[in-house]
């Protein structure tokens, strides 16, 4: 059955990589698990490892990232010192507090061991081991510099986005370390990330848009605050993404140079993921790109509503809802004096023509009203909109149906690509991008088993009871009698691309 299938894949087939993204949250909880209460004798119960790590990768991210700079101990040594004394309110000499960072630093790093993830796998049916760091190092010139690893980067924007910075800008810093570290098909996830965070921001610029065009004080306020938290970034965000694509040009290289020294084999597999990341990047800096030119007609537009607002302001008018935002913001209701006393003078007496009298006595009212024109047409001649969506899909279902039933009079078994590239012959890579064929497609994988045959055994499925309905065409005729099955395969590696938008699991079509 599809729905055992899906049960099955989604336990075993996907574990291994449900561990692989829960390896980054180990270190956090193994570390949190560290006590200072038997430490020094117990002088640092109120010390938290869990705080104290996620300051130091906050602290790494600002250096790395946001300084572009790499870390020496000496700096750690200063920012942990300054650290213990504001939030923890201890004070030490020097010589206690040199042990104290130290024993802290050694745990930070696993006394230069990677944190080890055990986890089973139900496909190889062994246990496995991941390793992770959070923090990596290199010697240069006889000097140990310090960085945060990709996974403490991806770690702690999980647990919350840095506000203050540029998204973008810590997205392409862990790209870059990915890329360094030939992680290429990690740095495709990140850079839809990326992508996901300019659709954001297009969408933010949207509301500022309409928020102008409705409420210019409130629009202002926000297309302010859009520019200053969202916007500000670009030049520095463009930098990177140029310096992200020089890298990954430069590993194309040294890819292809192994290729040319003999292993194809890995050549192939890493070009294809350089190519895809690259695929990526390129979308991500041309949404960027439209981005900056929707900022600045955001701009323009901006400065000319801001204008026709000015304008506007000295007509003879009143805004009463703007005058009652003001009084309870500035929190004066004796400003309502100057709204209601000019109402007090009004005349309010009321008189009455009596010329209208005679009006009122020589009218003469309709005897009936006019009658409504009924709608003659009888009820079985109104076609509804699901009625046309539903005739278009077994339309839809007939032609894809008999290129399927020709293709078994003629070839007795083949697969789902072999049948996605016939109908594509037929109907160019546009069928691909019709909802009625990805429908058509999970209503035949409802069963695994057809006999066409009229009448009997028929109609299980919805798709059944539209095959009966074509079982008394002239086309499908002689098809009469044909039985075939459907073998359904199973794990991610069967999936097949459908053009270049969507991809489905392949499966074989047989004719018993």
């Amino acid at each position: 059955m599809p729905q055992e299938h899906i049960l099955v894949n989604d336990i075993i087939a996907e574990h291994r990589e449900r561990m692989l993204n829960l390896k980054k949250y180990y270190p956090f909880f193994k570390l949190s698990e560290v006590s200072f209460s038997w430490f020094m004798d117990g002088r640092f119960p109120n010390l938290d490892m869990g705080y104290i790590l996620m300051a130091v990768l906050r602290f790494f991210i600002e250096e790395n990232n946001f300084k572009e700079r790499d870390v020496t101990y000496q700096a750690y040594y200063e920012f942990m010192s300054r650290c213990i004394r504001r939030d923890f309110d201890i004070k030490l000499g020097e010589h206690d507090n040199k042990v104290l960072v130290d024993y802290i630093f050694d745990k930070l790093k696993n006394d230069g061991k990677p944190f080890s993830f055990e986890y089973y796998d139900p496909v190889d049916r062994v246990k496995k081991v991941s390793r992770i760091k959070l923090l990596e190092s290199r010697i240069q010139d006889g000097t140990v510099w310090y960085s945060i690893s990709p996974d403490g980067i991806e770690f702690y924007l999980d647990t919350k986005e840095i506000r203050d910075e540029s998204k973008i800008s810590v997205e392409q810093l862990l790209l870059e370390k990915m890329i360094r570290s030939e992680d290429f098909k990690g740095g495709t996830e990140v850079v839809k990330r990326i992508n996901q965070e300019v659709e954001r921001l297009k969408l933010r610029k949207n509301q500022v848009v309409e928020l102008l065009a409705s409420d210019v004080f409130a629009g202002v306020e926000a297309y302010e605050k859009f520019f200053d938290t969202g916007i500000k970034w670009f030049e520095d965000e463009q930098k990177l993404f140029v310096k992200n694509k020089e890298l990954i040009e430069s590993a194309l290289s040294r890819a292809e140079s192994n290729g040319a020294a003999g292993d194809t084999g890995r050549f192939d597999r890493t070009a294809a993921e350089i190519y895809r990341l690259d695929t990526e990047l390129k979308i991500a800096m041309n949404n960027h790109s439209e981005l900056l030119k929707a900022c600045t007609k955001l701009g323009i537009r901006a400065d000319e509503i801001i204008r026709k607002a000015k304008l506007s302001r000295l007509r003879s008018k009143f805004d009463f809802r703007n005058v009652l935002d003001t009084m309870i913001k500035n929190d004066n209701p004796r400003a309502m004096e100057y709204v209601v006393k000019p109402f007090l003078g009004l005349n309010i007496h009321k008189t009455f023509d009596l010329g209208k009298i005679e009006d009122m006595l020589s009218y003469r009212p309709q005897v009936t009203e006019p009658a409504e024109l009924a709608d003659n047409r009888p009820a079985e001649d109104i076609i509804f909109q699901d009625e046309l969506d539903e005739q278009r899909f077994v339309n839809n279902a007939r032609t894809l149906m008999l290129i399927l039933l020709e293709m078994l009079e003629r070839r007795g078994c083949f697969r789902l690509k072999e049948y996605n590239e016939v109908i594509q012959k037929i109907f160019s890579k546009e069928i691909f991008r019709n909802g009625d064929y990805y429908t058509f497609l999970v209503h035949l994988c409802g069963k695994t088993d057809y006999f066409l045959r009229t009448g009997e055994n028929m109609e299980q499925t919805f798709l059944d009871e539209i095959i009966a309905g074509f079982m008394e065409e002239e086309a499908f005729i002689k098809y009469g009698g044909m039985h075939f099955l459907l073998e359904l395969a199973d794990g991610s590696e069967n999936e097949i691309a459908i053009g270049d938008f969507a991809s489905v699991t392949d499966f074989v079509i047989r004719r018993v």
